[in-house]
């Protein structure tokens, strides 16, 4: 494998010691370049929406098409992984024969109809959320049930082995990979499929978007230091070097860098935040990890509503947060969970209720290359006021995702955060060469 030097020009040990030692006494940091460049392969599941003629025939308002949604942690309406998916899932129907939707957010008439799950009593561990996906097939008989959030892997592995219930059923898991509870890796069957996200990708756009803006010490406050996690911070950082490379910039921008340990909003988290807006430490915060975005939100707030940027979804569609709070979202690292859904469950369809050869009993990562993994823009996402930069264009934020999506500019999808080999990101400046960023990693 080859190692990740993004910079042009090599620096001395002394030079990178004196670099990394102005940073404080948090830096962790041996030697940039022990950091590999992998580079995750992409599975190009594409963009397509359109249903071949004919495919749908055999469904009728009395014989449905039944795709059922099991949410993952929180409920349906998290303005995240469950909300997002659930609206895949009911565009799919209503676009494809479905009647409305209804008062309780379901399609229940016409050619396709949908129904959502919530564990009961919100028992969110493995047997509560494989209880659900059991309900799913014995009271709404599901052809195809959705289940968004690495939190499904134990519960898939269980579905798997029960055939008796899920025997004829088809799973599509978002961010999941063939490992239990307890990290031991299983089969798939070809009934069950998955996609996971380049976040990296995602995370370097916002990097690089905010550093072409004009903002030069940012933060990063991650929920817990999950791969899916580490790699939008690595990205990130890599987004945010590249941009100071191009600039030529005479300092390398700063970026303080902390792990919540929870996917939740937390004391310590919101206190890291404030400091940093007050310190001028970090002028622009991402926040990534579930709800740990509210910390961010309420040092934003007690800050003068100073700049941070979202995860996973269009945050800027949260009806839940006030005006300012939004005016100071610049933008959102997005996984395009909507439209993974949607495509999925057209190639399902196109291929007579199972998954293509290239998707069946696999884990297949997606990103830029089928449109995955972005920013978003008004054009795009249908939200005018979606795009907060003032001196980072649109225009020029295709540009770049061009590169990008030709592989004209590489990610690297290195996830090891720390290690005893010394090769971990944590421990030497998440692979990108301290001239152009300097990380300061609290944990």
């Amino acid at each position: 494998m080859r190692k990740n030097k993004l910079g042009l020009l090599s620096l001395s040990l002394f030079a990178v010691s004196a670099l990394l030692t102005s940073c404080g006494p948090n830096t962790h940091v041996s030697d940039w370049t022990k950091v590999e460049f992998t580079e995750l392969p992409e599975t190009v599941i594409g963009t397509n929406l359109e249903i071949t003629a004919g495919k749908l025939a055999k469904y009728t308002e009395d014989n449905p098409l039944k795709i059922a949604l099991v949410t993952d942690s929180g409920t349906l309406n998290d303005h995240s992984f469950n909300e997002a998916s659930w609206k895949g899932v009911n565009e799919f129907a209503v676009n494809n024969g479905g009647g409305k939707i209804g008062s309780d957010n379901m399609v229940s008439t016409g050619k396709i109809h949908t129904h959502y799950y919530q564990p009961a009593d919100k028992n969110y561990d493995t047997n509560g959320r494989l209880a659900a996906m059991r309900t799913a097939v014995t009271e709404f008989h599901a052809d195809v049930i959705v289940l968004p959030g690495y939190l499904f892997q134990g519960a898939i592995k269980m579905a798997i082995a029960d055939t008796n219930t899920f025997g004829d059923v088809h799973l599509l898991a978002l961010d999941c990979v063939q490992e239990d509870d307890k990290y031991q890796r299983y089969d798939y069957t070809d009934n069950v499929t998955s996609v996971i996200y380049r976040e990296e990708q995602a995370g370097w756009l916002a990097g690089y978007a905010a550093v072409q803006d004009g903002y030069r010490n940012l933060g990063f406050v991650g929920g817990m230091p999950v791969p899916a996690v580490i790699r939008y911070g690595s990205g990130y950082v890599q987004g945010a070097a590249y941009a100071a490379q191009e600039l030529g910039l005479e300092k390398p921008v700063n970026v303080q860098y902390y792990y919540a340990g929870e996917f939740a909003a937390t004391t310590e988290a919101t206190q890291f935040a404030t400091s940093w807006y007050q310190n001028k430490t970090a002028e622009i915060i991402f926040a990534c990890g579930g709800a740990v975005y509210q910390s961010v939100v309420q040092a934003s707030v007690a800050n003068n509503n100073a700049p941070w940027i979202g995860v996973d979804v269009n945050q800027h569609a949260d009806t839940s947060l006030g005006a300012e709070t939004l005016g100071a979202l610049k933008t959102s690292a997005m996984k395009n969970l909507q439209q993974s859904v949607e495509v999925l469950l057209t190639s399902w369809v196109n291929n007579d209720g199972t998954w293509e050869e290239n998707l069946a009993a696999k884990v297949n990562t997606v990103g830029v290359q089928s449109g995955m993994c972005k920013l978003p823009t008004p054009e795009k996402d249908g939200d005018p006021d979606c795009w907060g930069f003032e001196n980072f264009t649109i225009e020029e934020y295709n540009a770049i995702y061009a590169k990008l999506e030709s592989g004209e500019i590489k990610v690297n999808s290195n996830s090891i955060n720390d290690n005893d080999e010394g090769t971990g990101l944590a421990q030497n400046n998440f692979g990108v060469n301290p001239e152009y960023a300097i990380v300061n990693y609290i944990g």
